[in-house]
C-alpha cells in the first residue's frame, strides 16, 4: 500500500502529532508500506527551516512550503495554516499518485484538501480526527458558537467526515461526537484507536534508580511534573492555585516542562506570587523523556472544561508508560478519568476545586509508598491497551479495510469498532 500522511508538521519535531506519526510511518514502512508524510518547512514553535524532502527511517518527508511563524500570535498561526493549505495541495497534486491519503487535524480541516484531491486522482481518505473543529475552538471561546462563520465550518467539517472512506478517532467520547456530526450510517466507517507511547523508550524507575533524579536540584523534593505543550486546550488554573495553596510546603514542587500558549500565563503567575514551588523548564529532547517523566513522584494531565471528546490528551499514554501514578485536573467526561478510576492508577480533581488537589498532594508527599501501587497498576495498563504495537495493529486493519474492503481485515487482529467488550474504554 502507498500511503501519504498530511500533517502540518513531521519529524523531527518535537509536536505530540509529529511524534506519533512519525513512530507510525516507521511501522507501517516494516509492515511493507510506502509511506510519504506531507509536512510544512517550519517548527511548531517556529525557528529554523527544515529541508524540502528527506528520508528517515524507510519513511520518505515531503515539506511544503510554507510560512514559519509558529504559534505564538494569532496571526502567524492563520498566515502558517493559509499557505500550508495552499502548498500542501499543490504537493499531493504533483507527486506521484498514492493509495490512501491520511489527513489530520493539525491545521484544522486540512483533510478537506486531502478529500478534494484525492478524489480527483482515485485515492482513498482517511479522517484521522486527533481534535474536533470548530468545536474545540467554540469551547475555548476563540469562536462563537452562532454566526456565519461557525454554521460554514460546521458544514465545512461534515462533508469532510460524511464523504470519507474510513475515520479514525482516538476514543468512544470522540466517536460519539462524530456520530452526532455524521448522522446515523457512519457507524462502519469509524474506528477508535487509542494514541500511544512506546513502552521499550519510556518504562519505569523504581524507588532506588529514580535517583538521581533527572533534574538534580529536584532530588529531596515530592515532583509534580507537567510535560508537553502548554497549549489552550490545558486547564492549569487549579493547579497554580494549588501551588500558591502549598508554598508554606517547600518540599512539593511543581515543573512544567514544555513550552505553548499559556506559558506566558504561567511564568506571569509564579512572578505575581513570588513561588518558588513552581518550575518552569524547556522541552525535553525526546531521547530524555522517558527519565525525565519517570523521575517525576506524579505527572500532571490537565484539560479544559467542555473539552471532553474534541480533544484526547496524548501525554496520558507517556504517563501511563513510566509506571507513575496520573493527576488529572478538569473535565471529568474525560476519557481519562474513566482509565484513572477503573483501574486505580492516580486521581481526578475537578476544575476549580484546589483545595482538593493540595490535599491529595499533601497527603501523598507524606505517603510515598501509596504510589506505588498506582505506579503498577498504571504500567501494567499501558502494557495491556496502550503499548505502541497495539496501535499499529489498529492502523494496519482500518488502513487495510479502507483501501481493500471489510473482507480484507486481518483476522489476528480484533474488530475495532468494539474495542475491548470485557474491558471496555472510553
Amino acid at each position: 500500500m502507498r500511503l501519504t500522511i498530511l500533517n502540518q508538521f513531521f519529524y523531527p519535531d518535537h509536536s505530540a502529532t509529529s511524534q506519533l506519526m512519525t513512530d507510525l510511518a516507521e511501522n507501517l514502512c516494516e509492515h511493507g508500506f510506502e509511506v510519504t508524510a506531507v509536512a510544512a518547512r517550519g517548527r511548531y514553535n517556529g525557528g529554523d527551516t527544515l529541508p524540502a524532502s528527506e528520508v528517515h527511517n524507510g519513511v520518505r518527508i515531503e515539506r511544503a512550503w510554507a510560512t514559519g511563524f509558529g504559534k505564538k500570535r494569532l496571526w502567524g498561526r492563520l498566515a502558517d495554516y493559509v499557505t500550508f493549505y495552499l502548498s500542501a495541495c499543490w504537493k499531493l497534486l504533483t507527486m506521484p499518485r498514492q493509495d490512501v491519503v491520511m489527513a489530520l487535524t493539525t491545521p484544522p480541516l486540512i483533510g478537506l484538501i486531502a478529500l478534494l484531491v484525492g478524489r480527483l486522482r482515485g485515492m482513498r481518505f482517511v479522517a484521522l480526527m486527533e481534535d474536533l473543529y470548530p468545536d474545540v475552538a467554540i469551547a475555548l471561546g476563540a469562536l462563537p458558537a452562532e454566526g456565519a462563520l461557525a454554521r460554514l465550518l460546521h458544514w465545512l467539517t461534515r462533508q469532510m467526515l460524511v464523504h470519507a472512506d474510513r475515520i479514525i478517532v482516538l476514543s468512544d467520547c470522540m466517536r460519539a461526537r462524530v456520530l452526532a456530526i455524521t448522522g446515523p450510517g457512519a457507524e462502519e466507517r469509524i474506528d477508535v484507536i487509542h494514541n500511544w507511547a512506546d513502552g521499550q523508550a519510556i518504562t519505569p524507575l523504581n524507588s532506588a534508580n529514580r535517583q538521581p533524579r533527572y533534574w538534580p536540584d529536584l532530588q529531596d523534593k515530592f515532583v509534580v511534573l507537567f510535560s508537553g505543550n502548554l497549549g489552550l486546550v490545558n486547564e492549569f488554573s487549579t493547579v497554580l492555585a494549588a501551588a500558591r495553596q502549598l508554598r508554606a510546603h517547600p518540599d512539593i514542587v511543581f515543573v512544567f516542562s514544555g513550552e505553548g500558549a499559556k506559558a506566558p500565563d504561567i511564568r506571569a503567575f509564579i512572578q505575581e506570587h513570588q513561588l518558588d514551588n513552581v518550575r518552569m523548564m524547556p522541552y525535553q529532547p525526546r531521547e530524555a523523556l522517558g527519565r525525565s517523566l519517570a523521575s517525576a513522584d506524579v505527572l500532571l494531565i490537565t484539560l479544559a472544561d467542555g473539552l471532553a471528546g474534541l480533544s484526547v490528551p496524548s501525554k496520558t499514554y507517556s504517563s501511563l508508560a513510566t509506571g507513575r501514578p496520573l493527576l488529572f485536573v478538569g473535565d471529568h467526561n474525560s476519557s481519562v478519568v474513566d482509565l484513572i478510576v477503573k483501574h486505580d492508577c492516580g486521581a481526578a480533581i475537578a476544575s476549580g476545586d484546589s483545595e482538593q488537589l493540595a490535599a491529595q498532594l499533601t497527603a501523598w508527599a507524606a505517603n510515598k509508598a501509596a504510589l506505588e501501587p498506582m505506579g503498577t497498576a498504571a504500567r501494567a495498563l499501558f502494557e495491556r491497551r496502550f503499548d505502541r504495537p497495539h496501535a499499529v495493529q489498529g492502523y494496519l486493519e482500518s488502513l487495510t479495510t479502507c483501501l481493500y474492503g471489510a473482507e480484507s481485515r486481518p483476522q489476528r487482529l480484533r474488530p475495532l469498532n468494539s474495542i475491548d467488550v470485557e474491558e471496555p474504554i472510553s
